[in-house]
């Protein structure tokens, strides 16, 4: 027996924890003939009956829930066919969804998302690893190095020096390769940036214009 029903004290049928007794033994017991009217189900064809106050407030159209939601327009209404973007099946999608959906490429599945995703087709792929490991970002790398004199601009470390892109690799590929566009950082003072480059763009392009000066003691 389910958590929210009962045993009816007439027949011990299975009944909702609010009815003093089920359905069958009420219409028995306590329901009026003349105030309920046999009608057919639109959908199922099956016979059922109604109360002439349900049909008064305009309710009692279907037999059962499944139909009256099969028999629903507004279900169709909000429901739109479309291709998979991957796979090319065709699916259902509420018209809530896809005004969410980010781009035009709808997905049937998870899967399908995170497999058409991928590389060049995510919205924030900005070339990958073999871009920046390409000839042309290590010269780069090697001249933002040579110009801060092989030192960290923050805690003037020697050690585990990388170079960071002050505007984010992807965020504007006419300065990806821009010497002025990069700073050395150690990797203790790199990492304190990832996430949060943008809110110090400014401050690290002015200590990036500073020239390093080393004195020779």
């Amino acid at each position: 027996m389910q958590k929210n029903h009962k045993a009816c004290p007439k027949c011990g049928s299975e009944m909702h924890r609010q009815s003093s007794m089920c359905r069958n033994c009420y219409e028995e017991e306590r329901a009026k003939p003349d105030s309920y009217i046999t009608k057919e189900c639109p959908v199922c064809s099956n016979e059922f009956t109604v109360h002439k106050a349900q049909i008064e407030r305009g309710q009692g159209k279907y037999c059962s829930r499944s139909c009256a939601r099969s028999g629903s327009p507004t279900k169709k209404r909000k429901r739109a066919m479309l291709e998979c973007g991957y796979c090319g099946d065709m699916f259902e999608k509420h018209k809530s969804e896809i005004k969410k959906n980010v781009g035009d490429v709808h997905f049937c599945s998870p899967n399908c998302w995170y497999s058409y995703n991928q590389r060049e087709n995510h919205y924030l792929w900005s070339g990958g690893q073999h871009e920046r490991l390409s000839p042309e970002g290590r010269e780069w790398r090697g001249k933002v190095i040579e110009r801060d004199k092989g030192f960290c601009r923050i805690c003037h470390s020697q050690e585990n020096l990388e170079v960071h892109h002050i505007v984010r690799f992807g965020k504007n590929k006419n300065k990806r390769w821009d010497i002025d566009n990069g700073i050395t950082l150690c990797f203790e003072c790199h990492k304190k940036f990832r996430r949060i480059e943008e809110e110090y763009e400014d401050e690290l392009e002015l200590m990036a214009s500073v020239p390093v000066v080393v004195w020779n003691v």
